[in-house]
């Protein structure tokens, strides 16, 4: 196997996952929410040109997410430690797995197309490493063609996560490609990108009913101090950096 994606889910438990959205929205809702993310994702990548595999915590949370995704021979799990840490270890293992290159996506962009993906792997038949910005700061996407240990000691959820880690890249003498920035969900303010792509894309309907199931689907949503400052949405569209 030389090209592997997976996507990195917790298990869809009321105060485990998504907890920033619910405790605007409540927990409960916030994992009806979860779920449909965890649905049309499974169902978009099924039929793509890639196996799908799952990298999970905690232990036990497969069943709970297999019922919503398939099953599949392709689950790792993750250990414990922060989100740096258990990102490392996943590409850390990667050439154990017999992986040339690996992507890892985030559950909480559902609207991930498949040909995002694609570009991803095709721009790591180049560069050492690819991200896809998030409007935040952060990012949903992160490759990588063998293992570079770029993210020791990198804090996440800053705003500034991003910045961080291409500079260190640059600083290394590796090569970064960016994909194009879009938006994650993890405040209610995000609801506001999510909603008009759900009404117009039949490979979202499991977050359409989702919405619609708890009463957002048509509320409008007014940005407050968490709205993320959209400062990669101009900046990063396709750019390639080079180290050196």
């Amino acid at each position: 196997m030389s090209d592997a994606l997976y996507v990195i889910a917790r298990a869809p438990r009321v105060g485990f996952a998504k907890t920033r959205l619910g405790r605007t929205i409540g927990h409960e809702h916030a994992i009806v929410l979860y779920r449909a993310f965890l649905r049309d994702l499974a169902a978009r990548f099924a039929s793509s040109p890639f196996v799908l595999g799952w990298y999970v915590t905690p232990p036990d949370a497969w069943p709970e997410i297999s019922d919503l995704t398939g099953e599949t021979e392709r689950v790792i799990f993750q250990r414990d430690g922060d989100l740096t840490e258990r990102q490392r270890d996943l590409f850390a293992g990667s050439s154990g797995r017999g992986e040339k290159k690996t992507v890892l996506i985030a559950s909480d962009s559902p609207h991930l197309s498949v040909g995002v993906v694609e570009e991803a792997f095709r721009l790591l038949d180049r560069q050492d490493l690819v991200f896809g910005p998030t409007y935040d700061g952060g990012y949903y996407l992160i490759g990588m063609r063998g293992w570079h240990d770029v993210l020791h000691g990198m804090p996440m959820s800053m705003g500034t996560e991003l910045d961080g880690i291409i500079t260190r890249i640059r600083l290394s003498g590796l090569s970064v490609g960016l994909l194009e920035a879009t938006f994650d969900v993890d405040v209610v303010e995000d609801l506001q990108h999510l909603r008009p792509l759900v009404l117009e894309r039949p490979d979202l309907a499991a977050t359409r009913d989702a919405l619609e199931s708890v009463g957002l689907l048509e509320q409008d949503f007014h940005p407050g101090d968490e709205t993320p400052p959209g400062r990669w949405r101009a900046k990063l569209r396709r750019k390639e950096y080079r180290g050196g």
